[in-house]
């Protein structure tokens, strides 16, 4: 268990309420949130009508001197999936995990090295459906600051870490346009400083940040 200091009872107290709000926990299905008109297009529909592929992500968040900050990590481009995307740490959930916890823990251990020994798990938004038929529960952990961070080569390229005030503000979400096969769809974007955060995790994020807000108040930047 990761033991709080008094500097971050506030916004631990604020992350853990807004994680009990029914908006945290209702099911975001993405694309078909963002794109009404497309829903149905067989130029799209394949990619996200069946959800048959579980998957866990972990939203790591570590108290840091400046405030609390959110790890995500930029794909490798030697691998097939997403490469060089922006994520979370997490996969596809294995038979022998025991819950969306269980993978979202052991994923983060095998592509960062952060021991699942070292994060206290604190709630978990509501599964968000994205486009190649996955279904993401999003897990959110406190991780104990002294962890080491030791990426995984062959799955991540880098690692960053963007302050939770930032991803808390939604004046840092954006509506961008992507297009493909010659049609313009939306999609979710929280572009920080020269890191390209959009889609699925950007809608994550969102999801965070729209319930972080329901009191109106402000996050806390650290003492």
């Amino acid at each position: 268990m990761v033991r709080a200091s008094p500097e971050s009872r506030d916004w631990r107290m604020r992350l853990e309420a807004s994680l009990r709000r029914p908006s945290a926990s209702r099911i975001r299905s993405i694309f078909s949130e963002m794109n009404p008109q497309l829903v149905g297009d067989p130029r799209f529909e394949n990619r996200w009508r069946d959800f048959r592929q579980d998957a866990a992500v972990l939203i790591p968040i570590f108290e840091r001197s400046g405030g609390p900050t959110i790890l995500l990590t930029v794909r490798s481009s030697e691998i097939p999936s997403h490469p060089g995307q922006i994520c979370f740490p997490g996969g596809r959930v294995h038979t022998g995990d025991a819950s969306p916890v269980a993978t979202a823990l052991r994923e983060t251990e095998e592509e960062v090295g952060i021991s699942r020994s070292l994060v206290e798990v604190v709630g978990a938004l509501g599964p968000h459906e994205g486009a190649y038929g996955f279904k993401v529960t999003p897990v959110v952990g406190i991780v104990d600051p002294a962890a080491a961070i030791r990426p995984d080569p062959r799955e991540v390229a880098e690692v960053f870490e963007a302050p939770l005030s930032f991803v808390a503000d939604l004046k840092n979400h954006r509506i961008q346009q992507r297009e493909e096969q010659g049609v313009a769809y939306n999609i979710f974007a929280a572009p920080f400083g020269r890191y390209d955060i959009w889609g699925l995790t950007a809608g994550i994020l969102r999801t965070l940040a729209e319930s972080m807000n329901e009191d109106g108040g402000r996050l806390p930047k650290g003492s």
